[in-house]
């Protein structure tokens, strides 16, 4: 009886009504969608994203380097993977060139594909070529070396998941070997079952999920819309604003974040002081540029009475040290002058 009448009050409450109608055609949407042919591209982009990362992987041990880490590869849009590295990297064009053709052949990918270089501080692309079944290969610059700096690798697939069906069929053997891997460890879980789980049928999994959350959300506001007070709403916006990814831009191999006054790199958080934060803010607005002594001390320490020199010097040491994990990004002392920050060529 409690659950009927739980039940009862929420649907005939006409912002339950709505909720509720909204949460079954979320359900039906999931469940629509459960039986596209996810399977395929997903397939296909684990596939992509292993042989991608073996190229990074040949890449750096070409260069000597059998420590560093190839990071994670990321699908940045549909068909189109970004290859990056935990440190700096030196290759030749042509070895570049020759691993992607061996590992991504034409054969697999009729379409073809375009590779791009990109410099991790500017932006700028800096090599590329492209591999093409319908029209000849461009491959311009070789037997050129690049200079060791940062480098993320962008390829691109054309109308990648339009053919993934039928790429399917034609795997390359590293995947062959991960799907064999696969496919033997769901038949020994069936032969110690016995049968197949009624869970493993995607239809029953989504709608199971939906009369859950259904289920719950109708107890939630049944059973707390009294404690459900106007704070909640007035401080909805600022609780979104907190949990927001942080605003800023990079500076060498890190991410300022001007509202939260930190760097970022990867895992690593590091504070900033209130100076340190100035200091650093007008650095970055004048890149590569000097900013006298007396500018920084006026724009600092703007509203208070007395402050010298020998302060200003301080700050910049500790914004040294606090920058140091990034041995390409410097902040330069120019005599007598003032300070600069820069990223020197090699």
């Amino acid at each position: 009886m409690g659950v009927n009448s739980s039940f009862k009050g929420f649907f005939n409450h006409p912002l339950h009504v709505l909720f509720g109608r909204a949460m079954v055609m979320l359900t039906l949407f999931v469940a629509v969608s459960s039986f596209t042919k996810r399977t395929h591209r997903d397939l296909r982009a684990k596939e992509v994203n292993v042989l991608i990362r073996e190229i990074g992987h040949r890449l750096l041990q070409q260069s000597g380097d059998d420590t560093s880490r190839v990071l994670p590869v990321a699908e940045i849009q549909e068909g189109t993977f970004l290859l990056t590295f935990e440190s700096k990297l030196v290759f030749n064009n042509d070895s570049l060139m020759a691993l992607t053709q061996r590992l991504l052949p034409k054969t697999q990918f009729p379409l073809g594909y375009s590779v791009t270089v990109h410099d991790c501080n500017k932006a700028d692309i800096v090599y590329g070529f492209q591999v093409n079944n319908t029209t000849p290969d461009v491959l311009p610059c070789k037997g050129r070396n690049q200079l060791p700096g940062c480098y993320t690798i962008e390829i691109a697939f054309p109308d990648f998941y339009e053919n993934s069906e039928e790429n399917n069929a034609d795997m390359h053997p590293v995947m062959e070997e991960v799907k064999s891997v696969e496919e033997k460890g769901l038949a020994a879980n069936s032969s110690l079952t016995g049968n197949v789980s009624v869970f493993d049928n995607p239809f029953f999994t989504v709608v199971l999920s939906g009369m859950l959350i259904l289920l719950g959300v109708a107890f939630w506001i049944v059973r707390f819309r009294k404690n459900v007070t106007p704070a909640f709403v007035q401080h909805q916006e600022h609780a979104v604003i907190a949990t927001s990814t942080p605003e800023g831009f990079a500076i060498g191999k890190f991410l300022f974040d001007v509202k939260g006054q930190r760097l970022l790199s990867g895992d690593e958080v590091i504070s900033l002081t209130e100076k340190e934060y100035k200091i650093l803010e007008l650095l970055h607005k004048n890149f590569g540029e000097l900013i006298p002594r007396e500018t920084l001390m006026q724009e600092i320490w703007i509203n208070e009475g007395v402050f010298t020199g020998r302060s200003l010097d301080m700050f910049v040491s500790k914004l040294r040290k606090k920058l140091s994990s990034d041995p390409a990004l410097r902040i330069t002392n120019v005599h007598g002058k003032g300070y600069k920050l820069e990223i020197p060529e090699m």
